[in-house]
């Protein structure tokens, strides 16, 4: 029966059979490990300082929540080469908008409220139809403020659009010279990298492990300063013991993160009465994390003596 059907193959068209065969042998497309917020089909344009110029390779958008490191990453990928390219960690402050004055194509901008970065994509997916409803759902899932062109119009230049979850106080009494230092320190550890060149940043659940915070239960010190934060339905032993196992700890620790990864470090740092000039002193490609848990090291230290 393997014979009969063999050579009823070699008896057909070789034009109609390979693109078949070859499609039996192509890798399937791969994908993030994590939530995946939005996915379509679009290609990179390259700005060369004058113009912008279409990357003819396929490509993908991909919007996505790792499971490592519980943060929200953009990226584009490859689609021929099945591989990521850009990966990028956005904290609630970027957002796709539609190039109005391109009518030749299906231009968007991916625009960010913490800084001036720009990059530029064209939709690859057959129809138009979806484009509008894939970008909205994209934006939501980023869930960035999208200043109003209006208001921007009015507004000073210099002025920066708060991230979600910051106070616009907290947020306009970052020195743009501060604001500067932390682009290049977030670039430095990865925040603005290529896929191949970033090192993937230390989330808070991998340093504080359900085992540490475990531990916590039998230090009694620990479990005493901790009940005082708690509220009254938890102030005790066992409300502690709780709090330390809920699943709700562990998103707001994954919310921490995004924080501590963000433009809004300054804000976290003054919030916890550190002075943000620990940023600029930090060694070029520190982990931000690990610059927070220092200083709160050294302000403990402050403390005690």
């Amino acid at each position: 029966l393997f014979c009969v059907r063999s050579l009823s193959l070699l008896h057909r068209p070789w034009g109609i059979q390979l693109p078949r065969l070859a499609k039996m042998f192509q890798q399937p497309a791969a994908r993030p490990n994590g939530h995946v917020h939005a996915e379509f089909r679009a290609g990179r344009m390259d700005w060369d300082g004058r113009m912008v110029n279409p990357d003819k390779r396929k490509g993908k958008i991909v919007l996505y929540t790792s499971e490592e490191d519980q943060l929200t990453h953009f990226q584009w990928w490859d689609r021929e080469k099945n591989e990521a390219v850009t990966d990028l960690i956005v904290i609630n402050d970027a957002y796709l908008e539609k190039i109005e004055k391109v009518t030749s194509g299906r231009c968007y901008i991916l625009r960010f409220t913490s800084s001036d970065k720009k990059m530029f994509f064209w939709m690859q997916e057959p129809k138009d139809d979806k484009d509008a409803e894939n970008v909205n759902k994209f934006n939501e899932a980023v869930g960035a403020t999208i200043p109003d062109k209006k208001a921007a119009s009015t507004a000073a230049p210099a002025a920066a659009a708060p991230a979600a979850g910051a106070s616009p106080a907290a947020t306009s009494q970052i020195d743009p010279a501060l604001r500067d230092m932390l682009s290049q320190f977030l670039a430095q550890q990865g925040q603005g990298g290529q896929a191949a060149e970033r090192t993937p940043p230390v989330p808070l659940t991998s340093v504080l492990t359900t085992e540490v915070l475990q531990t916590l239960n039998s230090d009694e010190a620990a479990v005493a300063e901790m009940k005082d934060l708690l509220p009254d339905s938890h102030k005790s032993p066992e409300g502690v013991r709780e709090v330390l196992a809920s699943p709700q700890l562990q998103q707001s620790m994954a919310a921490l993160t995004q924080a501590v990864h963000s433009d809004q470090l300054p804000v976290l740092l003054t919030s916890l009465g550190i002075s943000p000039s620990v940023i600029t002193s930090a060694p070029p490609g520190s982990d931000a994390l690990e610059v927070l848990c220092k200083a709160m090291e050294e302000k403990f230290k402050e403390g005690s003596s």
